[in-house]
């Protein structure tokens, strides 16, 4: 790839490529990221409906927190049951919110640290679209106790 190829004007998102330089050398160019420039507002706007689509299929029965976290992971029912330590089928029944209570404490709390979420966001959905209101969830040693401090205009 040439320097003037390599040129991208993104300065969210920089990046170092080495490319053949107007002299014929190579060295490396720091550019922005093309990628990110063109796709990545794309991706969160599909990950943001596929986030709403979840929680409204949760919250009509349709489906578990198990298969929220799953699918917002990218993970498939034999990865994550392979990283939670339990059979495939079970994974696939958790999914099923009529199975969901069947899920004991020791394996809920392995999904959680798979999914890295405390275990009370099993059990609520946290939603803000006001602008100014920050929501920051403070773990302490306690795995069963935390603290959901909610800030408005600060910052």
């Amino acid at each position: 790839m040439k320097q003037k190829e390599a040129q991208v004007d993104y300065k969210d998102h920089q990046l170092v490529l080495y490319v053949e330089k107007k002299d014929g050398s190579y060295g490396p160019v720091q550019t922005g990221s093309y990628i990110a420039k063109k796709y990545l507002d794309d991706f969160w706007s599909k990950r943001d409906n596929l986030e709403r689509e979840y929680l409204e299929k949760i919250r009509k029965g349709e489906a578990s927190p198990i298969a929220f976290y799953m699918i917002l992971e990218e993970l498939t029912p034999s990865e994550l049951a392979s990283r939670v330590r339990i059979p495939k089928r079970k994974v696939k029944r958790h999914c099923d919110p009529r199975h969901f209570g069947e899920i004991t404490m020791a394996e809920l709390m392995r999904y959680c640290e798979v999914f890295n979420v405390p275990v009370i966001n099993m059990f609520r959905a946290i939603i803000s679209n006001k602008a100014g209101v920050r929501i920051k969830d403070e773990k302490s040693a306690n795995p069963f106790f935390g603290t959901l401090r909610i800030e408005v205009g600060k910052k």
